[in-house]
């Protein structure tokens, strides 16, 4: 595949548009309101408090999202904003919702296999505008691009790997971040200390 290289030899080439079915259900806007971010997939936005994105007051025309659609913020896809979702509730009408097709995919190897950085080339080449910043992606070309893939058996132990190994990247990454905030408060605790005459110095 051009933008990936060479893959196994038993595994298939095939086009998203095969595996996904664009979905724009509305009128459930009882239902909690999802965030979409690059680095933590398809979230409540309750859960976070830096998306500063105000929603409308009328949320009618939100769209619907389902446990395991493919989500796509279209003006983003350019800069990998797109995840498999795994909650129920409704986002801005301004993203892309897909089904998928979990007779031939499982979700999450969906998720893996288009947030991967070798796709962000190609959803840059057929997002369109003037610049960077106003470049959008619609479904018609997205759902062109091609995937490669292996057998479901094989998906799910690909699935497994990578939940393994990205728990234990997530749970070593709070671990520094509590030592280096441990690092910084012995820095100004030694700081205060010396200021203010409370450790001897010597020449």
């Amino acid at each position: 595949v051009e933008y990936i290289g060479y893959i196994p030899n038993d595994w298939k080439i095939s086009r998203i548009k095969n595996f996904t079915i664009l979905k724009s259900i509305k009128n459930k806007p009882h239902l909690e309101l999802l965030s979409l971010y690059r680095e933590y997939g398809v979230v409540p936005k309750s859960s976070r408090d830096d998306n500063n994105n105000r929603p409308s007051e009328d949320l009618s025309g939100y769209k619907y999202v389902q446990v395991n659609d493919l989500v796509l913020n279209k003006m983003k896809v350019w800069q990998g904003s797109l995840a498999i979702s795994k909650y129920e509730g409704i986002v801005s009408p301004a993203y892309i919702i897909c089904g998928i097709d979990i007779e031939k995919m499982k979700p999450m190897y969906v998720h893996y296999l288009l947030r991967n950085k070798l796709y962000i080339p190609e959803y840059r080449r057929l997002s369109t505008g003037i610049r960077p910043g106003q470049w959008d992606m619609n479904y018609d070309n997205f759902k062109n691009i091609k995937a490669v893939i292996p057998s479901t058996q094989e998906q799910g132990i690909i699935i497994k790997y990578l939940d393994e190994k990205i728990n234990n990247i997530d749970n070593l990454v709070i671990i520094i971040k509590q030592q280096i905030e441990k690092l910084k408060e012995a820095k100004h605790s030694l700081i205060s200390e010396a200021v203010t005459g409370k450790i001897e110095i010597l020449d």
